[in-house]
């Protein structure tokens, strides 16, 4: 087993202790169409989170005998009790933003996600203050440590059948800490590895469409955990394109794939009560209704139809290079039509010309926002055919593309990612830390840091980038010394 540890405050969403939002936006879902950002299907199929918020201390195993594609299947969870019981409440939203993390990193063979404590919660939707990096912590620990076993319903996409699996949901997990603490701070470096077969089914692309900014404006976890699962359970697991309008389920058998503890049927409807009317509210169920008694009670579930709205060619342009609906329409508000359609093609002027970029929508979001002629020496060419989109990835935001906006923190992170993006395993976890201690005491100027990277990428000369980066580093290092 390998968890290895090696030697700020920006508020996204306001969140109480128990992870409830606070003055959420009230997103409202969308179509599936109009979704780029994805999570692996088996795992949101099979529910391996417990939606509870909190759970017995004993609560450290569980066993789920059930039927799938007609056949029959069983899921175990055996995780270590020192770390807080099986996982459960918000270990969801942060085992979707890792994943979602891992999809914007270009989907790894390795399975690696190179990121930051700040980042993960951030993308989770949760508070970024102190008290969120332990629970963070421990949400790690229990993701680390826990063996899960889908016998017999785990889905080899590529192969077409039902396989067995045994694994940890993260196969290995580096961080650094701030001095001689043990604890992750916003500052902490964080080296994931996914396990493999996660990693073999998204990169099979055996996905299912998410809604990300709706689920994490969501205010309990609870709901939040209830959504993902639902939304996983309207999508056929042999045919996961097909989107079902309700889902009719046994009310026992919808606790045990919820994964709640106390199996009676009045405290089922309790647990669930307040999920059903949040997602009532908020747009995404038109009803839910019990029918029976006890155990035998049926629940049906009817989902709101969604209905799509046309974009603009310009929109629907940027969309076949996966840029999402929302970023490409704020794009065409913030610059117009003209500034816009210039970039496109300066865009398409430089995949033209040779230039790798593994995340084309990131790269096609910072040529239409670029004010620094990063791309002005681009040979303007006539742009090529373009063809038929690729199967989604993602869904960028605009956060993820550097920028001057924001607070110190915020634009320090926008260059981390940038950074780790371009450079994957050229930098170590402390060297990361190391870069990133830099940035915030302004040793190195983060734009400039930025810009040289991306031109270094561009022009095949990031082996000579790093090489100066590390000499800069270790001035750092000797000055804090």
């Amino acid at each position: 087993m390998t968890i290895q540890k090696t030697g700020g405050r920006v508020a996204r969403k306001a969140t109480t202790a128990d992870g409830k939002r606070q003055n959420a936006a009230k997103v409202s879902p969308r179509p599936t169409s109009d979704l780029i950002r994805f999570e692996e299907a088996n795992v949101a199929r099979l529910g391996l989170i417990s939606v509870q918020e909190r759970i017995p201390e004993s609560y450290a195993s569980w066993t789920v005998d059930f039927h799938v594609d007609g056949r029959p299947a069983r899921l175990t969870c055996d995780a270590v009790a020192k770390y807080g019981g099986v996982p459960h409440g918000l270990d969801g939203d942060v085992a979707t933003a890792i994943i979602d993390l891992y999809a914007e990193a270009g989907s790894p063979d390795d399975g690696t996600v190179r990121t930051t404590a700040y980042q993960i919660l951030r993308r989770a939707g949760l508070d970024t203050s102190g008290r969120y990096y332990q629970s963070l912590l421990q949400t790690l620990f229990r993701l680390r440590t826990t063996t899960y076993t889908a016998s017999e319903a785990w889905r080899d996409h590529g192969r077409g059948h039902w396989t067995t699996a045994t694994f940890n949901y993260l196969s290995e997990l580096e961080f650094t800490s701030d001095d001689e603490a043990t604890e992750l701070s916003s500052g902490s470096v964080l080296k994931i590895r996914l396990a493999e077969p996660i990693v073999r089914s998204i990169r099979a692309r055996y996905t299912k469409p998410l809604d990300l900014d709706f689920l994490t404006s969501l205010e309990r976890p609870q709901t939040r955990a209830v959504y993902r699962l639902l939304d996983a359970r309207r999508y056929d697991p042999v045919t996961p394109g097909t989107l079902q309008p309700t889902l009719s389920v046994n009310i026992i058998e919808w606790a045990e794939a919820c994964k709640i503890v106390d199996r009676r049927s009045n405290k089922i409807r309790a647990t669930l009560q307040g999920a059903h009317e949040e997602l009532m509210l908020r747009g995404y169920l038109e009803d839910v209704t019990f029918e029976g008694r006890g155990r035998a009670q049926t629940i049906t579930y009817r989902f709101v139809a969604l209905d799509t709205q046309p974009a603009s060619p310009l929109v629907e342009a940027m969309r076949t290079y996966r840029v999402s609906l929302p970023v490409a329409q704020k794009l065409l508000t913030d610059f117009g039509e003209a500034h816009v359609r210039a970039r496109l093609q300066r865009f398409e002027a430089l995949i033209s010309s040779g230039y790798k970029a593994r995340n084309r929508s990131a790269l096609l979001v910072d040529v239409v926002r670029d004010d620094q002629g990063k791309y002005a020496d681009v040979p303007q060419v006539a742009p090529p055919q373009r063809q038929a989109p690729a199967p989604a990835s993602y869904m960028p935001t605009l956060d993820e593309v550097a920028s001057e906006d924001g607070n110190l923190e915020e634009r320090v992170e926008a260059t981390m990612k940038t950074v780790q993006f371009l450079l994957r395993e050229r930098l170590s976890v402390s060297e990361y830390a190391l870069l990133r201690l830099a940035l915030i005491l302004g040793r190195l100027d983060h734009a400039r840091v930025t810009r040289e990277a991306t031109r270094a990428k561009r022009e095949g000369q990031l082996d000579d980038f790093v090489t100066g980066l590390l000499d800069a580093l270790q001035h750092v290092q000797l000055e804090a010394s």
